[in-house]
Protein backbone atom coordinates (compact mmCIF):
# COMPACT_ATOMS: atom_id res chain seq x y z
CA UNK A 1 0.00 0.00 0.00
CA UNK A 2 1.24 3.22 -1.03
CA UNK A 3 1.47 6.43 1.44
CA UNK A 4 0.67 9.49 -0.12
CA UNK A 5 1.99 13.27 1.25
CA UNK A 6 0.32 16.57 1.28
CA UNK A 7 2.48 19.56 1.63
CA UNK A 8 0.59 23.10 2.41
CA UNK A 9 2.27 26.22 1.70
CA UNK A 10 1.56 28.32 4.65
CA UNK A 11 3.33 31.61 2.99
CA UNK A 12 0.68 32.10 1.10
CA UNK A 13 -1.41 33.61 3.33
CA UNK A 14 0.32 36.96 3.73
CA UNK A 15 0.94 37.99 7.24
CA UNK A 16 -2.75 39.51 7.84
CA UNK A 17 -4.61 36.58 6.90
CA UNK A 18 -2.85 33.45 8.28
CA UNK A 19 -4.07 31.95 10.68
CA UNK A 20 -1.61 32.55 14.25
CA UNK A 21 -2.36 28.92 14.98
CA UNK A 22 -0.84 27.28 11.61
CA UNK A 23 2.31 29.36 11.99
CA UNK A 24 5.26 27.64 12.69
CA UNK A 25 6.46 27.14 15.73
CA UNK A 26 9.88 27.48 15.02
CA UNK A 27 9.95 30.72 13.58
CA UNK A 28 7.60 32.41 16.21
CA UNK A 29 9.39 35.37 17.83
CA UNK A 30 8.98 35.40 22.17
CA UNK A 31 6.38 38.07 21.85
CA UNK A 32 3.98 35.63 20.18
CA UNK A 33 5.07 32.43 21.41
CA UNK A 34 4.32 33.33 25.00
CA UNK A 35 1.08 34.42 24.19
CA UNK A 36 0.42 30.97 22.48
CA UNK A 37 1.93 28.93 25.65
CA UNK A 38 -0.65 31.03 27.86
CA UNK A 39 -3.68 29.85 25.80
CA UNK A 40 -2.65 26.57 25.29
CA UNK A 41 -1.44 25.66 28.84
CA UNK A 42 -3.34 28.40 30.84
CA UNK A 43 -0.63 28.89 33.84
CA UNK A 44 2.95 28.26 33.57
CA UNK A 45 2.84 26.44 37.27
CA UNK A 46 1.21 23.68 35.28
CA UNK A 47 4.32 22.95 32.43
CA UNK A 48 6.29 20.76 34.85
CA UNK A 49 9.17 18.82 33.98
CA UNK A 50 7.23 15.30 33.91
CA UNK A 51 4.92 16.87 31.85
CA UNK A 52 7.29 17.82 29.26
CA UNK A 53 8.48 14.39 29.08
CA UNK A 54 5.81 12.51 28.54
CA UNK A 55 4.40 14.87 26.46
CA UNK A 56 7.79 13.82 24.33
CA UNK A 57 7.57 10.39 25.00
CA UNK A 58 4.18 10.19 23.46
CA UNK A 59 5.64 12.36 20.19
CA UNK A 60 7.99 9.51 19.88
CA UNK A 61 5.33 6.54 20.24
CA UNK A 62 3.36 8.82 16.95
CA UNK A 63 6.41 8.81 15.40
CA UNK A 64 6.51 4.71 16.00
CA UNK A 65 3.10 4.17 14.54
CA UNK A 66 3.11 6.45 11.98
CA UNK A 67 6.05 4.33 10.90
CA UNK A 68 3.54 1.67 10.98
CA UNK A 69 0.69 3.22 8.38
CA UNK A 70 -1.43 4.77 11.17
CA UNK A 71 -2.25 8.15 10.54
CA UNK A 72 -1.19 10.54 13.17
CA UNK A 73 -1.74 14.13 13.38
CA UNK A 74 1.11 15.95 15.72
CA UNK A 75 0.79 19.81 16.43
CA UNK A 76 3.52 21.66 14.21
CA UNK A 77 4.66 18.30 12.31
CA UNK A 78 3.64 16.87 9.18
CA UNK A 79 -0.02 15.76 8.46
CA UNK A 80 0.34 11.98 7.28
CA UNK A 81 -2.36 9.95 5.74
CA UNK A 82 -2.73 6.29 5.67
CA UNK A 83 -2.77 5.03 1.72
CA UNK A 84 -6.07 3.09 2.89
CA UNK A 85 -7.68 6.60 3.31
CA UNK A 86 -6.07 8.21 0.25
CA UNK A 87 -4.54 5.81 -1.57
CA UNK A 88 -1.62 6.34 -3.93
CA UNK A 89 1.62 7.62 -3.18
CA UNK A 90 2.81 9.34 -0.07
CA UNK A 91 1.71 13.18 0.08
CA UNK A 92 3.88 15.28 2.33
CA UNK A 93 0.97 17.50 3.78
CA UNK A 94 3.64 19.21 5.87
CA UNK A 95 6.80 20.75 5.73
CA UNK A 96 10.01 18.75 6.83
CA UNK A 97 10.76 18.83 10.82
CA UNK A 98 14.07 20.27 10.41
CA UNK A 99 17.27 19.19 11.81
CA UNK A 100 17.48 19.21 15.89
CA UNK A 101 20.25 21.04 16.01
CA UNK A 102 18.25 23.29 14.11
CA UNK A 103 15.80 23.77 16.85
CA UNK A 104 18.24 24.02 19.14
CA UNK A 105 19.73 26.65 18.11
CA UNK A 106 16.18 28.64 17.26
CA UNK A 107 15.89 27.70 21.04
CA UNK A 108 19.09 29.27 22.58
CA UNK A 109 18.42 32.71 20.60
CA UNK A 110 15.15 32.73 22.04
CA UNK A 111 15.88 32.03 25.55
CA UNK A 112 18.53 34.80 25.37
CA UNK A 113 16.32 37.35 23.90
CA UNK A 114 13.77 36.41 26.38
CA UNK A 115 16.99 36.92 29.42
CA UNK A 116 17.67 40.33 27.42
CA UNK A 117 14.26 41.38 27.74
CA UNK A 118 13.58 40.84 31.04
CA UNK A 119 16.81 42.50 32.00
CA UNK A 120 15.77 45.34 30.25
CA UNK A 121 12.26 45.59 31.93
CA UNK A 122 14.50 45.24 34.99
CA UNK A 123 16.36 47.72 34.37
CA UNK A 124 13.87 50.40 33.34
CA UNK A 125 11.92 49.40 36.49
CA UNK A 126 15.02 50.09 38.71
CA UNK A 127 15.29 53.61 37.07
CA UNK A 128 11.61 54.84 37.57
CA UNK A 129 12.01 53.58 41.17
CA UNK A 130 15.68 55.55 41.26
CA UNK A 131 13.31 58.70 39.45
CA UNK A 132 10.68 58.17 41.98
CA UNK A 133 12.95 57.74 44.97
CA UNK A 134 14.82 61.03 44.42
CA UNK A 135 12.04 62.77 43.43
CA UNK A 136 10.58 62.01 46.73
CA UNK A 137 13.98 62.44 48.65
CA UNK A 138 13.75 66.19 48.11
CA UNK A 139 11.16 65.91 50.44
CA UNK A 140 11.32 63.15 52.63
CA UNK A 141 14.81 62.04 52.39
CA UNK A 142 14.82 58.96 54.69
CA UNK A 143 11.81 57.84 52.62
CA UNK A 144 13.82 58.12 49.29
CA UNK A 145 16.99 56.84 50.74
CA UNK A 146 15.83 53.87 51.79
CA UNK A 147 14.90 52.89 48.31
CA UNK A 148 16.94 54.21 46.25
CA UNK A 149 20.32 51.99 44.75
CA UNK A 150 23.44 52.38 46.03
CA UNK A 151 24.84 53.31 42.80
CA UNK A 152 22.80 56.68 42.44
CA UNK A 153 22.80 57.21 46.55
CA UNK A 154 26.85 57.33 45.89
CA UNK A 155 26.64 59.91 43.11
CA UNK A 156 23.59 62.19 43.44
CA UNK A 157 23.06 64.35 45.97
CA UNK A 158 19.79 63.64 47.95
CA UNK A 159 17.31 66.31 47.02
CA UNK A 160 18.93 67.69 43.52
CA UNK A 161 15.55 66.42 41.98
CA UNK A 162 12.49 68.50 42.48
CA UNK A 163 8.94 69.12 41.18
CA UNK A 164 6.79 72.13 40.89
CA UNK A 165 2.65 72.16 40.40
CA UNK A 166 1.64 74.71 38.14
CA UNK A 167 -1.53 76.15 38.66
CA UNK A 168 -3.53 77.87 35.94
CA UNK A 169 -3.80 81.49 36.35
CA UNK A 170 -7.26 83.18 37.44
CA UNK A 171 -8.85 84.85 34.62
CA UNK A 172 -6.67 83.26 32.27
CA UNK A 173 -8.84 81.90 29.12
CA UNK A 174 -9.04 77.78 28.20
CA UNK A 175 -9.55 78.45 24.59
CA UNK A 176 -7.25 77.10 22.18
CA UNK A 177 -6.24 81.00 20.91
CA UNK A 178 -4.26 81.81 24.16
CA UNK A 179 -3.01 78.17 24.82
CA UNK A 180 0.75 79.04 22.55
CA UNK A 181 1.04 81.99 24.55
CA UNK A 182 0.30 81.11 27.85
CA UNK A 183 2.90 78.30 27.15
CA UNK A 184 4.99 81.19 26.22
CA UNK A 185 4.70 82.67 29.08
CA UNK A 186 5.38 79.66 31.65
CA UNK A 187 8.67 79.64 29.42
CA UNK A 188 9.53 82.75 30.13
CA UNK A 189 9.08 82.20 33.60
CA UNK A 190 10.73 79.20 34.19
CA UNK A 191 13.94 80.83 32.41
CA UNK A 192 13.71 84.13 34.31
CA UNK A 193 13.86 82.32 37.55
CA UNK A 194 16.20 79.86 36.16
CA UNK A 195 18.32 82.72 35.85
CA UNK A 196 17.48 85.13 38.92
CA UNK A 197 18.60 81.52 40.70
CA UNK A 198 21.97 81.36 38.82
CA UNK A 199 22.28 84.82 39.89
CA UNK A 200 21.85 84.29 43.55
CA UNK A 201 23.97 81.16 43.61
CA UNK A 202 26.87 83.19 41.84
CA UNK A 203 27.05 86.14 44.32
CA UNK A 204 26.99 83.80 46.95
CA UNK A 205 29.56 81.79 46.27
CA UNK A 206 31.93 85.43 45.51
CA UNK A 207 30.87 86.33 48.99
CA UNK A 208 31.89 83.11 50.55
CA UNK A 209 34.98 82.95 48.28
CA UNK A 210 35.55 86.61 49.46
CA UNK A 211 35.16 85.71 52.84
CA UNK A 212 37.49 82.92 52.41
CA UNK A 213 40.31 85.22 50.62
CA UNK A 214 39.46 87.48 53.66
CA UNK A 215 40.16 84.87 55.94
CA UNK A 216 43.54 83.24 54.55
CA UNK A 217 44.86 86.77 54.48
CA UNK A 218 44.61 87.67 57.77
CA UNK A 219 45.58 84.24 59.04
CA UNK A 220 48.93 84.54 57.52
CA UNK A 221 49.52 88.17 58.32
CA UNK A 222 49.28 86.82 61.77
CA UNK A 223 51.47 83.83 60.62
CA UNK A 224 54.15 86.70 59.74
CA UNK A 225 53.38 88.97 62.93
CA UNK A 226 54.74 85.77 64.80
CA UNK A 227 57.43 84.79 62.66
CA UNK A 228 58.48 88.89 62.82
CA UNK A 229 58.74 88.35 66.45
CA UNK A 230 61.50 85.95 66.21
CA UNK A 231 59.57 82.97 67.13
CA UNK A 232 60.49 79.23 65.87
CA UNK A 233 57.85 78.23 63.41
CA UNK A 234 57.58 74.79 62.62
CA UNK A 235 55.12 72.86 60.07
CA UNK A 236 53.40 69.62 61.36
CA UNK A 237 50.46 67.67 58.88
CA UNK A 238 48.40 71.00 57.53
CA UNK A 239 49.14 72.88 60.61
CA UNK A 240 51.59 75.11 61.72
CA UNK A 241 53.22 75.18 65.20
CA UNK A 242 55.43 77.49 67.50
CA UNK A 243 57.88 76.38 69.84
CA UNK A 244 58.33 78.65 73.02
CA UNK A 245 59.80 76.49 75.15
CA UNK A 246 63.64 76.46 76.31
CA UNK A 247 65.34 73.62 74.86
CA UNK A 248 67.23 74.78 72.20
CA UNK A 249 68.60 76.78 75.36
CA UNK A 250 69.34 73.40 77.52
CA UNK A 251 66.28 72.21 79.39
CA UNK A 252 65.42 68.98 79.95
CA UNK A 253 61.99 69.91 81.17
CA UNK A 254 59.32 66.99 79.67
CA UNK A 255 57.74 69.90 78.71
CA UNK A 256 58.86 71.17 75.33
CA UNK A 257 56.82 74.39 75.03
CA UNK A 258 54.71 73.89 71.93
CA UNK A 259 51.83 75.21 70.12
CA UNK A 260 49.49 75.36 67.08
CA UNK A 261 48.53 78.05 65.47
CA UNK A 262 45.07 77.47 65.21
CA UNK A 263 42.96 79.69 62.68
CA UNK A 264 39.32 80.88 63.52
CA UNK A 265 36.73 79.15 60.91
CA UNK A 266 34.44 82.40 61.04
CA UNK A 267 37.01 85.44 61.11
CA UNK A 268 40.36 83.32 60.34
CA UNK A 269 41.97 84.99 63.45
CA UNK A 270 44.69 82.85 65.25
CA UNK A 271 44.18 81.62 68.24
CA UNK A 272 47.47 80.69 70.56
CA UNK A 273 46.66 76.67 71.64
CA UNK A 274 49.85 74.87 73.53
CA UNK A 275 49.95 71.43 72.87
CA UNK A 276 50.98 68.34 75.57
CA UNK A 277 53.09 66.92 72.70
CA UNK A 278 53.14 66.57 68.33
CA UNK A 279 51.78 62.93 68.41
CA UNK A 280 48.15 63.61 69.24
CA UNK A 281 48.31 67.15 69.64
CA UNK A 282 46.22 67.22 72.61
CA UNK A 283 45.20 70.52 73.87
CA UNK A 284 47.35 71.30 77.62
CA UNK A 285 44.63 72.98 79.76
CA UNK A 286 47.59 74.84 82.28
CA UNK A 287 46.75 76.93 84.95
CA UNK A 288 49.73 79.74 84.86
CA UNK A 289 51.41 79.77 88.26
CA UNK A 290 54.28 81.72 89.68
CA UNK A 291 56.82 80.97 92.35
CA UNK A 292 56.75 83.03 95.64
CA UNK A 293 59.43 83.00 98.28
CA UNK A 294 57.56 84.31 101.78
CA UNK A 295 59.93 83.81 105.22
CA UNK A 296 58.16 83.55 108.50
CA UNK A 297 60.39 84.67 111.88
CA UNK A 298 59.09 83.43 115.47
CA UNK A 299 57.71 86.56 117.23
CA UNK A 300 56.44 86.31 121.01
CA UNK A 301 56.35 82.00 120.38
CA UNK A 302 54.33 82.15 117.07
CA UNK A 303 55.74 82.17 113.74
CA UNK A 304 54.69 85.62 111.60
CA UNK A 305 55.20 86.72 107.97
CA UNK A 306 58.12 88.86 107.90
CA UNK A 307 58.51 88.97 104.26
CA UNK A 308 57.30 87.92 100.93
CA UNK A 309 58.21 88.36 97.01
CA UNK A 310 56.02 90.08 94.58
CA UNK A 311 55.41 89.41 91.36
CA UNK A 312 56.97 92.19 89.19
CA UNK A 313 56.41 90.98 86.02
CA UNK A 314 55.13 93.32 83.41
CA UNK A 315 54.46 91.55 79.89
CA UNK A 316 54.43 94.06 76.83
CA UNK A 317 50.64 94.89 75.55
CA UNK A 318 50.96 94.35 71.64
CA UNK A 319 47.95 94.87 69.78
CA UNK A 320 48.26 91.15 68.25
CA UNK A 321 46.71 89.14 71.25
CA UNK A 322 48.95 85.90 69.87
CA UNK A 323 51.91 88.02 70.30
CA UNK A 324 51.10 88.31 74.44
CA UNK A 325 50.17 85.00 74.52
CA UNK A 326 52.93 83.87 73.54
CA UNK A 327 54.76 85.68 75.78
CA UNK A 328 53.06 84.60 78.68
CA UNK A 329 53.13 81.04 78.30
CA UNK A 330 57.04 81.25 77.80
CA UNK A 331 57.33 83.10 81.40
CA UNK A 332 55.41 80.84 82.93
CA UNK A 333 57.03 78.26 81.40
CA UNK A 334 60.10 78.78 83.09
CA UNK A 335 58.55 79.31 86.39
CA UNK A 336 56.86 75.77 86.19
CA UNK A 337 59.98 74.73 85.16
CA UNK A 338 61.81 76.20 88.25
CA UNK A 339 59.49 74.64 90.33
CA UNK A 340 59.34 70.75 89.20
CA UNK A 341 63.38 71.06 89.41
CA UNK A 342 63.15 72.58 93.00
CA UNK A 343 60.08 69.85 94.33
CA UNK A 344 62.74 67.26 92.59
CA UNK A 345 65.38 68.56 94.94
CA UNK A 346 63.79 68.92 98.02
CA UNK A 347 62.02 65.00 97.85
CA UNK A 348 65.66 63.92 98.32
CA UNK A 349 66.00 66.51 101.72
CA UNK A 350 62.67 65.03 103.26
CA UNK A 351 65.14 63.78 106.56
CA UNK A 352 66.89 67.60 107.00
CA UNK A 353 63.42 69.13 107.52
CA UNK A 354 62.10 69.60 104.37
CA UNK A 355 58.65 69.19 103.59
CA UNK A 356 56.54 69.25 100.34
CA UNK A 357 52.81 70.30 101.20
CA UNK A 358 50.90 70.92 98.01
CA UNK A 359 52.46 73.36 96.06
CA UNK A 360 54.85 74.21 98.85
CA UNK A 361 57.97 73.61 100.23
CA UNK A 362 58.53 74.44 103.31
CA UNK A 363 62.18 74.23 105.12
CA UNK A 364 62.72 75.25 108.54
CA UNK A 365 66.25 76.57 109.84
CA UNK A 366 66.51 77.06 113.57
CA UNK A 367 63.59 79.91 114.33
CA UNK A 368 62.54 80.72 110.90
CA UNK A 369 60.96 79.12 108.16
CA UNK A 370 61.33 79.47 104.66
CA UNK A 371 58.22 78.57 102.02
CA UNK A 372 58.63 78.30 98.40
CA UNK A 373 55.48 78.23 96.87
CA UNK A 374 53.77 77.84 93.59
CA UNK A 375 51.16 80.62 92.82
CA UNK A 376 48.26 80.64 90.77
CA UNK A 377 48.26 83.46 88.23
CA UNK A 378 45.47 86.10 88.59
CA UNK A 379 45.81 88.74 86.32
CA UNK A 380 43.10 91.60 87.97
CA UNK A 381 44.80 90.65 91.53
CA UNK A 382 48.65 90.67 90.64
CA UNK A 383 47.78 94.08 88.42
CA UNK A 384 46.19 95.67 92.53
CA UNK A 385 48.50 98.32 93.79
CA UNK A 386 46.84 97.11 97.34
CA UNK A 387 48.84 94.66 97.03
CA UNK A 388 51.81 96.50 99.05
CA UNK A 389 49.83 98.16 101.60
CA UNK A 390 48.64 94.29 102.45
CA UNK A 391 52.18 92.92 102.72
CA UNK A 392 53.14 96.07 104.79
CA UNK A 393 50.57 95.28 107.49
CA UNK A 394 53.20 96.01 110.78
CA UNK A 395 56.88 96.88 111.06
CA UNK A 396 57.71 92.89 110.96
CA UNK A 397 55.93 91.97 107.75
CA UNK A 398 57.78 93.23 105.14
CA UNK A 399 61.38 92.90 107.09
CA UNK A 400 62.59 90.83 105.21
CA UNK A 401 61.35 91.13 101.40
CA UNK A 402 64.58 92.28 100.18
CA UNK A 403 66.27 88.64 101.03
CA UNK A 404 63.04 86.83 99.78
CA UNK A 405 63.62 88.17 96.27
CA UNK A 406 67.28 87.77 96.73
CA UNK A 407 66.86 84.28 97.24
CA UNK A 408 63.73 84.28 94.32
CA UNK A 409 66.33 85.87 91.89
CA UNK A 410 69.08 83.30 92.96
CA UNK A 411 67.03 80.13 92.11
CA UNK A 412 66.03 81.74 88.86
CA UNK A 413 69.59 82.09 88.04
CA UNK A 414 70.69 79.12 89.17
CA UNK A 415 68.35 77.45 86.64
CA UNK A 416 69.50 79.61 83.66
CA UNK A 417 73.22 78.56 84.54
CA UNK A 418 72.03 74.92 84.65
CA UNK A 419 70.79 75.41 80.62
CA UNK A 420 73.92 76.60 80.30
CA UNK A 421 75.94 74.02 81.46
CA UNK A 422 73.24 71.56 80.01
CA UNK A 423 73.91 73.24 76.54
CA UNK A 424 78.09 73.28 76.96
CA UNK A 425 77.54 69.55 76.87
CA UNK A 426 75.27 69.06 74.07
CA UNK A 427 78.04 71.17 71.85
CA UNK A 428 80.67 68.88 72.64
CA UNK A 429 82.17 65.71 70.62
CA UNK A 430 79.70 63.10 71.96
CA UNK A 431 81.49 60.61 73.78
CA UNK A 432 80.42 58.00 76.24
CA UNK A 433 81.42 60.31 79.10
CA UNK A 434 79.48 63.57 77.54
CA UNK A 435 76.11 61.05 77.17
CA UNK A 436 76.52 59.72 80.93
CA UNK A 437 76.68 63.39 81.76
CA UNK A 438 73.71 64.64 79.61
CA UNK A 439 71.80 61.89 81.31
CA UNK A 440 72.47 61.95 85.16
CA UNK A 441 73.48 66.06 85.43
CA UNK A 442 70.45 67.61 87.15
CA UNK A 443 70.52 71.10 88.67
CA UNK A 444 71.19 71.97 92.02
CA UNK A 445 69.34 74.66 93.14
CA UNK A 446 67.88 74.12 96.45
CA UNK A 447 71.16 72.21 97.54
CA UNK A 448 73.17 74.70 97.56
CA UNK A 449 70.32 77.23 98.71
CA UNK A 450 69.74 75.46 101.84
CA UNK A 451 73.46 73.97 102.52
CA UNK A 452 75.05 77.60 102.61
CA UNK A 453 71.87 78.91 104.67
CA UNK A 454 72.68 76.42 107.16
CA UNK A 455 77.08 76.53 106.96
CA UNK A 456 76.17 80.32 108.44
CA UNK A 457 74.24 79.06 111.29
CA UNK A 458 76.99 75.65 111.78
CA UNK A 459 79.77 78.41 111.70
CA UNK A 460 77.91 80.95 114.53
CA UNK A 461 77.65 77.72 116.69
CA UNK A 462 81.22 76.41 116.29
CA UNK A 463 82.64 80.08 116.77
CA UNK A 464 80.24 80.21 120.40
CA UNK A 465 81.58 76.80 121.42
CA UNK A 466 84.98 78.10 120.74
CA UNK A 467 84.62 81.37 123.04
CA UNK A 468 83.14 79.42 125.99
CA UNK A 469 85.92 77.25 126.27
CA UNK A 470 88.67 80.34 125.71
CA UNK A 471 86.10 81.74 128.49
CA UNK A 472 86.38 78.76 130.76
CA UNK A 473 90.36 78.50 130.75
CA UNK A 474 90.66 82.22 130.56
CA UNK A 475 92.26 81.81 133.90
CA UNK A 476 94.71 78.98 133.30
CA UNK A 477 96.11 80.81 129.70
CA UNK A 478 98.94 83.20 129.03
CA UNK A 479 97.54 83.92 125.78
CA UNK A 480 94.78 83.25 123.55
CA UNK A 481 93.73 83.97 119.93
CA UNK A 482 90.54 82.83 117.35
CA UNK A 483 90.38 83.52 113.96
CA UNK A 484 87.40 82.91 111.77
CA UNK A 485 88.07 82.64 107.55
CA UNK A 486 84.29 82.31 105.73
CA UNK A 487 84.34 80.59 102.90
CA UNK A 488 88.31 79.73 101.65
CA UNK A 489 88.17 77.73 99.24
CA UNK A 490 85.99 80.46 96.91
CA UNK A 491 88.28 83.83 97.14
CA UNK A 492 90.87 82.41 94.48
CA UNK A 493 87.88 80.64 92.76
CA UNK A 494 87.03 82.37 89.03
CA UNK A 495 84.01 80.59 87.96
CA UNK A 496 80.45 81.43 86.83
CA UNK A 497 78.22 82.11 89.49
CA UNK A 498 76.68 78.57 89.04
CA UNK A 499 80.15 76.46 89.31
CA UNK A 500 80.61 78.88 92.24
CA UNK A 501 77.23 78.13 94.14
CA UNK A 502 77.98 74.58 93.53
CA UNK A 503 80.93 74.07 95.49
CA UNK A 504 81.26 72.94 98.67
CA UNK A 505 81.26 75.52 101.20
CA UNK A 506 84.39 75.25 103.49
CA UNK A 507 85.26 77.61 106.56
CA UNK A 508 88.40 77.78 109.09
CA UNK A 509 88.82 78.87 112.60
CA UNK A 510 92.00 78.84 113.83
CA UNK A 511 92.83 79.45 117.37
CA UNK A 512 95.89 79.06 118.98
CA UNK A 513 96.61 79.22 123.15
CA UNK A 514 99.80 79.68 125.27
CA UNK A 515 100.25 78.21 128.21
CA UNK A 516 102.34 79.14 131.66
CA UNK A 517 104.78 76.95 130.46
CA UNK A 518 105.23 78.92 127.12
CA UNK A 519 104.15 76.55 125.00
CA UNK A 520 101.86 76.90 122.15
CA UNK A 521 99.05 74.75 120.52
CA UNK A 522 97.07 75.64 117.20
CA UNK A 523 93.80 74.46 117.26
CA UNK A 524 92.51 74.49 113.31
CA UNK A 525 88.57 73.43 113.05
CA UNK A 526 87.29 73.20 109.42
CA UNK A 527 84.01 73.31 108.64
CA UNK A 528 82.29 72.17 105.29
CA UNK A 529 79.90 69.70 103.83
CA UNK A 530 78.96 66.24 101.96
CA UNK A 531 77.30 66.27 98.11
CA UNK A 532 74.24 66.97 99.97
CA UNK A 533 75.28 70.47 100.85
CA UNK A 534 73.08 70.35 103.87
CA UNK A 535 74.97 68.15 106.63
CA UNK A 536 77.71 69.92 108.07
CA UNK A 537 81.45 67.81 108.23
CA UNK A 538 84.27 68.99 111.10
CA UNK A 539 87.69 68.14 110.41
CA UNK A 540 90.05 68.72 113.76
CA UNK A 541 93.39 69.28 113.82
CA UNK A 542 94.99 70.20 117.36
CA UNK A 543 99.54 70.71 116.70
CA UNK A 544 101.65 71.31 119.87
CA UNK A 545 104.93 73.54 119.52
CA UNK A 546 107.63 74.55 121.75
CA UNK A 547 107.87 77.98 120.91
CA UNK A 548 106.02 80.79 119.52
CA UNK A 549 108.59 81.36 116.16
CA UNK A 550 107.58 77.47 115.45
CA UNK A 551 104.40 78.27 115.59
CA UNK A 552 104.40 80.94 112.88
CA UNK A 553 106.79 78.60 110.74
CA UNK A 554 104.88 75.91 111.68
CA UNK A 555 108.25 74.20 112.21
CA UNK A 556 108.71 70.73 114.17
CA UNK A 557 105.13 70.37 115.39
CA UNK A 558 103.60 67.86 117.11
CA UNK A 559 100.09 66.38 116.09
CA UNK A 560 97.99 66.06 119.03
CA UNK A 561 94.87 65.33 117.59
CA UNK A 562 93.39 64.87 113.74
CA UNK A 563 90.05 63.49 113.30
CA UNK A 564 86.20 63.94 111.28
CA UNK A 565 83.51 64.28 113.31
CA UNK A 566 79.63 65.32 112.33
CA UNK A 567 78.14 66.28 115.80
CA UNK A 568 78.93 69.70 117.72
CA UNK A 569 79.36 67.69 120.87
CA UNK A 570 81.89 65.74 120.05
CA UNK A 571 84.45 68.22 119.12
CA UNK A 572 84.18 70.30 122.64
CA UNK A 573 84.21 66.87 124.41
CA UNK A 574 87.73 66.57 121.93
CA UNK A 575 89.01 70.28 122.98
CA UNK A 576 88.16 70.17 126.70
CA UNK A 577 90.30 67.42 126.84
CA UNK A 578 92.93 68.80 124.75
CA UNK A 579 92.93 72.05 126.29
CA UNK A 580 92.90 70.48 129.71
CA UNK A 581 96.35 68.59 129.17
CA UNK A 582 97.82 71.58 127.91
CA UNK A 583 97.03 74.31 130.70
CA UNK A 584 97.53 71.00 133.06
Amino acid sequence: MNKIRLSLDLEIYGDDTRDAFLLDEDKLTIEELIPRILLERKLFIDVTEESLLDEIKAAAEASSQMSDGIPIVVPGDSLVCNSDIVGGDNIDIGGSNGSTATKIDTFNKNRADLAKNVALALNETSLSLDFVSLLIASVKQNIGKSTMSPHLLKNIPLGSLSSDKLTKEEGASGNDGNKDGNTSKVGQGWKYEAVIKITKLFKEASVKLKQQVEKEEHYWKMINVVLADDEVLFKHGKTIGVKFGYGDAGSIYHDKGLAILRSDETTGHVTFTPVASLLNFRVANKTYKYIQVKILNKIDEEFMVTGISSFKKTFNSSRFQVVNDLEKARYFLFEEDLFYFLTREAKTLINYNVSIISNKIIFEIKDEIIEIEAVPFDEYYNNMDDIDLYQNINSYSSMHNEKCESILNYLKTMLCCFYKYNLSLKQKMPTLFTKWKQQNSHPLILRPLLGNIRHEIYITVIKKMLDELLLEFKDQLLEATLKLDKLTNLKTFTGNIFQRSIQKPVSEIVMTLKNKQEKWMKIHTELTTNEIFVPYVINLTIVKYSSESDLNQDFEGTNCLQLTVNSFEDVKESLQWSILDFVG
